[in-house]
Formats: C-alpha cells, sequence, structure tokens
C-alpha cells in the first residue's frame, strides 16, 4: 500500500502477523484486573519486559496501588509523543455468561465480524497495546523509529489511575513533548473508525445509607422486616435521596449542577452536523444490544447530548438480601450505591462534588456518607492541531473516511495532558472491538491487523506533521 510509513513496513508486519496474534493472545492470558489486585504485578512485569525488548529504559513506579509501567524511547528523531496505554481490566463478572474462559484468549467467529479474540481486556485495552509494541518492535527492525516514545502504561486505569496522574503532575520534564496518543480499535459494525478529540470527566462515588439517630433504622445489624412499620429503612432512604438526583428523563437535576456546563461553541456545531451525516444510530445500539434511545430526537441533537451532557448514573445498588432464590425477610441497617456523575466542560471535580452535597443536605439526605474514589475532569483537544490533521492523514491513508468526534461519551485522564504537559492529543485506531466491560468481550482479529497497519502510518504522519508545524 501507498501510506506515510515506508512499503516496507507494512510488508513486515503483514508476514510478521501470526507472531503479533500469538503476543495479543499471552498478554490476554494474564490476568490484570485492578479492582482485585488479581494478577497485576504479574502483568505489569510482563509489559515492563515487553517494552524492554524493543529497546526502551523501562521501570515500574508507584506511590502505592498498581504499578506504573514508564518506557522511553529516545532515537534522536526530532518529534517526541507520549503514547497513553493500560494494562489492567475490569472483573470478569458473572462467568457462566463467557462463551469461552475470560483468560484463555480462545478464538472464535463472532456473527457479523469474523473471527476474533474472546477475552477480558482485548477490546479494552490490553490488545491494543500488545498490538502497538509489535508495530514499533517491527519498525525498528525494518527500518528507523520516526520519533521518540515516552510510554506509560498504566494499571489502574478502570479503579481511578492515581499513579499515572501523580507521575504525570511530578515528572513535567522528563515528559516533555509534541503530543499524546491514546489509540484503541475504534472502527464500529460499518468499518468506519472513530477519531475522538476530547472525553469527559468522571466523579465516581459510592453513597453509604446507614441507620443512625438522626434518621432513624437499624444501626448494628438487620432485623426482622415486620419492623419497617414503625421502624425507618435506611434502604428507601438512599434510592429516595438517589431519586432526587435526575428528573423523569433522567437528566442530571442536581441543584446548580447545568449552571457550569460550556455550551458547544459554533465550531462543535458545525462538527456536530458534519459527525450526523455518517452517524448511524441504529449500527449504535446494535453494538450495544440495546432496543432503544432515551429520547426520540434526530441524530443532530441525538449527539449533542451524548457529547456535551453529564450524566449521573447508578452502576449497581447494594443492601441485605440479594441472594437468587428463596427468602429472607429483613430490614437492611445499611445500603450503598455506586455512582458515577460524567463531567463536561466547564465542569470540576470539587464543584460538583460541593452541589452535590447541598443538594442532598438541602432535601434532608445530609446523614448520607459519600466516598470519592480518583476522579477527574474532562479534557479537549482543538479540532486543528497538528496532531488531530496527522491521525485523519493516517486513516485515510488506509482508506478509511473517519468520524471525527468533539468528544466521547467515555472517560479517561486525559485531562493531564492538557493541564499538566499542555500538548495537544488525540485518540484513534483501526480495528474493531466490543463489549468492553460485558462478558464476551472481543477484537476482531482482521481489525488487529489493520489497528498495526494504521499504527505504523501514525507515528509516521505524526513525524512529519510536528516538524512542518515547527516551520
Amino acid at each position: 500500500m501507498q501510506g506515510p510509513a515506508p512499503p516496507e513496513v507494512y510488508r513486515a508486519l503483514e508476514s510478521r502477523f501470526s507472531e503479533a496474534l500469538e503476543s495479543a493472545r499471552t498478554l490476554l492470558r494474564q490476568p490484570s484486573v485492578s479492582a482485585t489486585g488479581e494478577g497485576v504485578a504479574e502483568c505489569a512485569e510482563m509489559v515492563r519486559s515487553m517494552l524492554a525488548d524493543i529497546g526502551c529504559k523501562t521501570r515500574l513506579w508507584s506511590k502505592g496501588g498498581h504499578p506504573l509501567v514508564v518506557g522511553e524511547l529516545d532515537v534522536g528523531a526530532p518529534v517526541t509523543l507520549v503514547e497513553y496505554e493500560m494494562y489492567d481490566v475490569q472483573p470478569v463478572g458473572d462467568l457462566a455468561a463467557w462463551k469461552a474462559p475470560p483468560f484463555a484468549a480462545e478464538i472464535h467467529d463472532v456473527p457479523s465480524v469474523g473471527r476474533s479474540i474472546i477475552a477480558r481486556g482485548s477490546t479494552n485495552s490490553k490488545g491494543a497495546l500488545a498490538n502497538h509494541v509489535f508495530t514499533w518492535k517491527t519498525i525498528r527492525d525494518v527500518d528507523e523509529m520516526p520519533v521518540n516514545l515516552r510510554i506509560l502504561a498504566e494499571g489502574e486505569e478502570e479503579i481511578s489511575s492515581a499513579n499515572f496522574i501523580q507521575y504525570v503532575r511530578t515528572h513535567r520534564r522528563e515528559l516533555k513533548a509534541d503530543g499524546a496518543i491514546a489509540n484503541d480499535y475504534s472502527e464500529d459494525l460499518r468499518g468506519v473508525p472513530t477519531i475522538y478529540l476530547g472525553v469527559k470527566g468522571c466523579l465516581y462515588l459510592t453513597i453509604w445509607s446507614r441507620g443512625n439517630p438522626t434518621v432513624g433504622g437499624p444501626m448494628e445489624s438487620e432485623i426482622h422486616s415486620s419492623n419497617a412499620v414503625w421502624i425507618a429503612s435506611p434502604v428507601w432512604h438512599l434510592v429516595q435521596a438517589l431519586g432526587t438526583l435526575v428528573d423523569e428523563d433522567q437528566r442530571p437535576a442536581i441543584d446548580g449542577i447545568w449552571d457550569d456546563v460550556r455550551r458547544p461553541t459554533s465550531a462543535d456545531l458545525a462538527m456536530v452536523k458534519r459527525l450526523a451525516l455518517k452517524f448511524d444510530p441504529k449500527v449504535w445500539l446494535r453494538e450495544d444490544r440495546t432496543a432503544r434511545f432515551k429520547y426520540d430526537l434526530p441524530k443532530e441533537k441525538l449527539l449533542l447530548k451524548y457529547l456535551f451532557e453529564p450524566t449521573v448514573n447508578i452502576c449497581g445498588i447494594h443492601s441485605g438480601y440479594v441472594d437468587h432464590g428463596g427468602t429472607k425477610t429483613v430490614l437492611p441497617h445499611e445500603a450503598y450505591a455506586k455512582v458515577d456523575i460524567r463531567l463536561v466542560k466547564d465542569m470540576t471535580v470539587a464543584g460538583t462534588l460541593r452541589k452535590l452535597r447541598a443538594h442532598l443536605a438541602k432535601r434532608g439526605f445530609a446523614d448520607l456518607r459519600i466516598e470519592v474514589h480518583g476522579p477527574y475532569g474532562p479534557a479537549r483537544t482543538d479540532p486543528n492541531s497538528w496532531i488531530a490533521g496527522a491521525a485523519i492523514e493516517a486513516v485515510k491513508a488506509h482508506s478509511k473516511e473517519p468520524e471525527v468526534w468533539p468528544s466521547s461519551g467515555g472517560t479517561m485522564p486525559a485531562f493531564v495532558f492538557d493541564e499538566y504537559l499542555h500538548i495537544p492529543w488525540v485518540a484513534s485506531g483501526l480495528g474493531h472491538g466490543a463489549r468492553a466491560h460485558a462478558p464476551n468481550e472481543y477484537a476482531s482479529i482482521d481489525g488487529m491487523r489493520r489497528f498495526m497497519a494504521g499504527e505504523a502510518s501514525l507515528v509516521f504522519a505524526a513525524s512529519r506533521a510536528a516538524v512542518r508545524r515547527r516551520k
């Protein structure tokens, strides 16, 4: 093919693909569940060794928690990129719901997709991590790496990114760079890739309701449910509090939360208008195995909500007797909910948390205890930045026309590139995977092949684009 990378790079990636596939499967077989710690230390060392094998200076860094894997590849190039990676994964959930063991990295046919690796972390995001490393190794074997790399592979993305954020904040000089890349498989079921220029922030909370002298309820243990006639329920107290956080359409209703939401600019609106021409809501719903959106709106208005509005979501509620089958009549003494609030520009973690506490106190829920888990704010990249242009060039070199999204509805700690390093960043990538965080997570094998070719194109396109902007 004709692309930004030398032809021998593409040929080598193709001829070595079976080796690359096994490299990805090996990494996926190693558990790395950050919520429980299962296999995390072993996986961190595996990733460190992979980076050392391609010539990186490597180390593990942490201030408690799970280590950040740091790799430095300095080839004397005029351009330096920070490469964001993650090696941790979500818990596997219900094993019975998986059609293959989640850490076996078996290959199966996925309907409408083809042969794919089914494994926890295959699409989010250890598959891409392994593909990245193999791509860089191949480039170094057959040509010269066109950029210097500062590789940061974290083991806490799913639980807070605490070490990653701390490292970037305290190592700004070592991380001086021209731009940053955070790439995964981004093609949808149509084969259309996405380039993301932003992410939402996330305030993740555990909200506890316990029996106490102020509002009542059992304080030491569950009691017989016949007492519900005259003893208050901490569970109902929590449910009633949660019900005040959204309106009848499940839009955020926390007092003052909309005051800090930045309205889309004229440039944002123009980008959404272009995006709506290609966006297929039916494909989105099919990938998420969902019947319908909660709003009956035209595509453009749906996208505006997705991209520029905050959310308040209940991830889970736990209390009392929850076993399947049987009965146990109890009045629980405590209950808790896991809640995430997605933040958009110009919302802040501190401001949103302050408004939440005031909202609850005003309605008689001041006794609820709120635990905060590793929050961080939103981030945006200028669509006219040089790195966005390089990403678009790299995708188009593979005969793909990307959808350029001003933001993702998801979250990653990209704010560090904005606030600490002051560099533009982009998230893109060819290839397809889906069912992240769910049973039967998968990554397309043919998609991995495209992903690696696209990554080779991107580093070569970025090397030229960064140099051009300096002239």
